[in-house]
């Protein structure tokens, strides 16, 4: 109820009192007096009401503190006390959550008992989360005369900030012995750092491995003789995510293969290069920057306006890929598999979309 509303509501009852005195004054009856003073004692309660600090509150509220993913339900648990006694009709509270927080239409309202000093205890679910980033910016107290004739509102800034990641969608991703992902990437994808090329031999030493001793040079040399390695050329690990244009279910699914596979590589403990393609092109490297992308998988949205191959060819002239490339699209276009083509020039390309997510 608005401060208007209230204001032409008390006029009206006070207009109403004055007339019921003046048809008193006129009249002169019994019945016309009770009228005048029943309203009367009405008038000086629903003014009293409307000065008295009957909103006054605390109010806390706890969530888990638990990882929040996107998909599932969030327990919250909101405590009420009222400060100052008085006679009123009924309480409500409502909870001020964006609308964007959950994926089904939120109104979350409890009646509260009209109690002075009573602490309040109110537990509800938001169903189905969104990932993103939120402020649940308080709740609003709403108080009722018994006659339901006024309606006083507060808001409490209880603020609860909401960091929701998003669901990690299952994607295999490849192996040394894993060759090929339907005709797009037909050699091995290898995602150690390094390997070793052999070199040469020399005599065996105690402790050597027995993996390690070339049997050949044994029999020639009539004694154990142990290979010597020499570390290649490192070997980089990128993957490279194009946001797409639209933002629907292939975009969000998109955005957990991407949580995903950066989930598996930190525990493979590789230091791997992310290129995210939208407008332009923004380069991470992690695990360095690992805030950032977190950061940017709760908040992430397209941005690409034009073709995959234009924005990349556009932010990206200095950027050369080698190594092993994972590439993650929600929509494996015409123009993605003419950059996939030149790219595997002089890297090794493994695909992965919401319908292909690996050799499952």
């Amino acid at each position: 109820m608005t401060r208007w509303q209230i204001g032409w509501r008390y006029a009206v009852l006070l207009f109403t009192v004055l007339s019921l005195w003046v048809y008193a004054r006129i009249d002169g009856g019994n019945v016309a007096s009770l009228l005048v003073y029943v309203m009367g004692g009405l008038t000086i309660y629903w003014t009293l009401f409307l000065i008295w600090p009957v909103t006054q509150a605390i109010a806390t509220r706890e969530v888990s503190n638990k990882m929040l993913v996107a998909g599932t339900d969030i327990p919250v648990s909101l405590k009420v006390r009222r400060k100052f006694p008085f006679l009123v009709g009924s309480v409500e509270v409502k909870e001020v959550v964006p609308a964007e927080l959950s994926e089904e239409q939120l109104d979350i309202r409890h009646p509260l008992r009209a109690h002075y000093r009573k602490i309040e205890h109110i537990e509800y679910l938001i169903p189905s989360i969104r990932r993103g980033l939120y402020q649940i910016p308080g709740c609003v107290i709403e108080i009722r005369d018994p006659f339901g004739l006024f309606m006083r509102k507060k808001l409490y800034p209880v603020e609860t900030y909401l960091a929701v990641e998003p669901a990690r969608l299952a994607v295999q991703l490849p192996h040394e012995d894993d060759r090929g992902d339907g005709g797009i990437s037909p050699v091995s994808l290898d995602l150690r750092q390094s390997s070793f090329t052999v070199v040469g031999v020399r005599e065996y030493v105690s402790g050597d491995r027995m993996n390690q001793i070339d049997w050949k040079a044994t029999a020639k040399r009539q004694g154990l003789m142990t290979k010597t390695f020499e570390r290649e050329q490192e070997r980089e690990t990128t993957i490279v995510f194009d946001e797409g244009t639209v933002s629907d279910d292939d975009f969000e699914r998109s955005i957990s293969m991407l949580a995903a596979a950066t989930d598996q590589l930190n525990k493979r403990r590789l230091n791997y290069r992310i290129h995210l393609v939208g407008h332009g092109v923004q380069s991470l490297s992690l695990p360095l920057e690992g805030a950032k992308l977190t950061h940017y998988l709760m908040t992430a949205q397209p941005s690409r306006t034009r073709s995959f191959i234009e924005s990349w060819e556009y932010s990206s002239k200095a950027l050369r890929l080698n190594g092993n490339v994972l590439f993650i699209t929600p929509d494996l276009e015409s123009n993605n598999e003419i950059w996939i083509s030149k790219v595997r020039q002089e890297a090794t390309v493994h695909v992965y979309t919401p319908e292909r997510r690996g050799d499952q």
